[in-house]
């Protein structure tokens, strides 16, 4: 086992590459809870524990009074591209029918949404409002609908991740399949495409490509489950969720540099826009960031909320803001790893480490941008090291390497 984790660890390097009128008004119930959304632990993988404490640092959202997690993909994701073929007729300057698209929502999705993540359905059901009475611009009704809606996806994802886990420990492979194929349907239909355009912004190819990372990831997914290899599969599933966390990310930091780049040039007209989609793919990850520096990740909730004047978003605090909080989340699964294997818990380690080597990664473009290729491919190199002294117990080199690695973290 010890050696399959090493030598996919090492080839896996190799793959892995507004016109903004009443909103308070509107947004009453969704914007102005104190932070955007408080209500449910800062829209945490756990939304309705009360104090999360150490457990922030967990990936893995909780399943609360449900013993299971059930989705139709298919008609799900229908449902999502219905409303965006609706609201999109608004780019040719066609009239939207808000009445149909909010009986998309009502009927295929709001029940569903609502289960998930109540504060997302209402900010979904409140744009919806504002975009049909006027009170809310239309394009950013569109974006707060699209980008919360893809949020609710990423949270599904990462239940079905969970209980398709659970399931393979518990030898229910078939129900870990059929979990794990939703999964992997979410991921060709959302999550694919949106990290596909942040792969051609950010010019992310080969090992460094989301695409080829969520896609690697899939595919050691379902080779551990056709192994019902629970192990495996706890490790891997890491490698294709933290890089859909990363998509959204960049997808949120990179509306806070178009902006910028707006303001400075005087091209103000599409502000409130990019703002809308910067928060919206923000809602999916703020909950995780939180667990790495709560009050980043509270900041940035503000800094995107539509209460905010898009104007004064400055992509440098934005960048320093999200870097924190993952440098944050790196620094703990480093923590977490270290503990597990001093406890003689191996498997737990492992999962541990992969998940702290895939926020190091998020950061691969900041490393490369102000420390350079060469302090990048080193601390890539440290990264790998890590895992395989994690791997394989030797708790004193991966102590060395650590140190090493969060010592380069924290010159960003």
């Amino acid at each position: 086992m010890k050696i399959i984790i090493i030598y996919i660890f090492n080839t896996f390097w190799g793959y892995i590459h507004m016109k903004k009128r009443d909103l308070s008004k509107i947004f009453a119930a969704f914007l102005l809870s104190g932070s955007v959304l408080a209500g449910c632990g800062s829209a945490s993988e756990e939304p309705k524990e009360a104090d999360q404490s150490s457990e922030e640092k967990k990936e893995e959202p909780k399943e609360e009074a449900k013993d299971e997690m059930t989705l139709n993909a298919e008609s799900q994701v229908k449902a999502y591209s219905d409303m965006k073929a609706e609201l999109e007729k608004m780019k040719e300057d066609k009239e939207v029918n808000w009445d149909t698209v909010n009986d998309i929502y009502t009927s295929e999705l709001q029940a569903s949404v609502n289960e998930v993540n109540g504060e997302f359905s209402q900010g979904i059901e409140a744009a919806i409002s504002g975009g049909k009475s006027g009170e809310l611009e239309k394009n950013v009704a569109r974006q707060i609908i699209d980008k919360l809606t893809q949020s609710y996806f990423y949270q599904v994802q990462k239940g079905l991740q969970g209980q398709a886990g659970e399931d393979l420990e518990a030898d229910k492979a078939d129900d870990a399949k059929a979990k794990f194929a939703e999964v992997k349907y979410l991921a060709e239909n959302v999550f694919i495409p949106t990290a596909e355009k942040r792969d051609g912004l950010y010019e992310l190819s080969g090992e460094s490509s989301m695409v080829e990372n969520i896609n690697n990831g899939l595919s050691l997914q379902e080779e551990a489950l056709a192994d019902s290899n629970a192990e495996d599969f706890a490790v891997y599933k890491q490698v294709t969720d933290k890089s859909i966390y990363q998509s959204y990310y960049l997808a949120s930091k990179s509306y806070a540099e178009k902006i910028s780049k707006a303001v400075e040039e005087g091209n103000t007209e599409e502000l409130a826009i990019m703002q809308a989609e910067g928060y919206g793919f923000l809602q999916a990850i703020k909950g995780s960031l939180a667990g790495g520096d709560e009050a980043s990740a509270n900041e940035l909730d503000s800094i995107f909320s539509l209460e905010n004047d898009p104007s004064t978003i400055d992509a440098e605090k934005v960048n320093s803001l999200y870097t924190k909080a993952i440098k944050g989340k790196a620094a703990g699964y480093h923590e977490e790893a270290a503990a597990a294997v001093e406890s003689g818990d191996v498997a737990t380690a492992k999962v541990e480490a992969m998940e702290g080597n895939m926020f190091v990664k998020m950061l691969e473009v900041n490393v490369k941008n102000q420390l350079g290729e060469e302090k990048s491919q080193e601390l890539f190199d440290l990264s790998q090291k890590w895992f395989e002294a994690i791997s394989s117990e030797k708790a004193d080199e991966a102590k060395q390497h650590s140190e090493a690695i969060l010592n380069i973290l924290n010159q960003l």
